[in-house]
């Protein structure tokens, strides 16, 4: 079972692998001589990298929303838990220290 947080590292390290090939290939670009044609699919494979950069970029976004979300969520019915457990358990203690006293 996929959990947010292991999706959010899948899609961060494929963000980290793309900009390290762009990295890579703009190296290359500068310090190697090459044919227009290698240039040209070089050029295409950036092009490539940088889209799906931006979509895993949009992703990760939705996926940190939704992992805020869940978070969110959590601590309100923890909340409610704890605010049930105090009304439930408190008159009860009042009670017994009222008719221990007397």
């Amino acid at each position: 079972m996929k959990t947010i947080a292991t999706e959010i590292e899948v899609v961060e390290k494929d963000i980290e692998k793309c900009e390290k090939r762009l990295d890579d290939i703009e190296r290359m670009r500068r310090l190697t001589k090459m044919t227009i044609e290698e240039r040209t699919q070089l050029k295409d494979e950036m092009k490539l990298l940088e889209k799906q950069i931006l979509n895993n970029k949009i992703q990760l976004k939705s996926l940190r929303w939704e992992n805020w979300r869940s978070m969110l969520l959590s601590v309100v019915l923890l909340g409610l838990v704890y605010l049930g457990v105090t009304i439930y358990y408190g008159p009860l203690n009042s009670q017994t220290s009222l008719s221990s006293s007397r």
